[in-house]
């Protein structure tokens, strides 16, 4: 991990990494029982040893850096699946460890690493931190309902209500999902005339104007 917090026990990031590989493979539902169960132990081993060493690199973080609440929060995921019963399926529980191996992984080795989610997840910590303490907030009726104005958490759960609609990235689109792209929008900026009379009508019905007559 780039930084200069200290490793007690460095991680053997390439071990790790490919256990989790082989396990999140096309094919791994159709190994047997015997091999995920071996996968799934040596993936128990892996958290075990990578929970505290990721734990102890990204305290020394700043407390409001994105990165730090992503791998706090990919930490506490990860306990919570090591504690979890396998159900039904062995092979699903098996993935859910080798996704936080990875994730552990990517956090271990580079400070600055965030996940996909991990602008909201800043943002929902930030609110934690700072609903329970002000007085403003928690001020409410006799009803239960929330009476006091703050403006920093109101503007707190502003970032977070736009941090949840932040779309997801998507991988590239093939040439194939291009060109269906480029036919579907033609068909809806080019829509028949019939089609187009339609919507008008219902947009001016919503509106509660008379609908106007169409010729033709």
């Amino acid at each position: 991990m780039t930084g200069s917090a200290s490793k007690v026990v460095p991680l053997g990031l390439e071990t790790m990494r490919a256990c989790a590989d082989r396990t999140l493979a096309n094919d791994a539902e159709v190994l047997s029982p015997d091999v995920l169960e071996t996968l799934t132990l040596q993936l128990r081993g892996h958290l075990v040893l990578a929970i505290p060493e990721v734990e102890t690199v990204v305290h020394a973080l700043p407390e409001d850096s994105v990165a730090r609440v992503c791998a706090l929060f990919c930490v506490g995921d990860a306990r919570l699946r090591l504690s979890a019963q396998p159900g039904r399926t062995l092979s699903a529980h098996t993935q859910r460890l080798a996704r936080s191996v990875r994730a552990l992984c990517d956090h271990y080795e580079n400070d600055d690493h965030q996940c996909p989610n991990a602008p909201e997840r800043a943002a929902y910590l930030r609110m934690l931190l700072h609903f329970p303490g002000c007085p403003d907030c928690r001020t409410v009726d006799g009803n239960g309902e929330a009476i006091g104005r703050c403006l920093t958490g109101d503007r707190l759960y502003e970032e977070y209500r736009r941090a949840r609609r932040r779309p997801a990235l998507a991988p590239p689109l093939t040439e194939a999902a291009r060109s269906q792209g480029r036919r579907f929008t033609t068909y809806r900026t080019g829509s028949p005339p019939r089609q187009q009379q339609m919507v008008e009508q219902q947009r001016e019905h919503r509106l509660g104007g008379q609908p106007r007559a169409w010729m033709g």
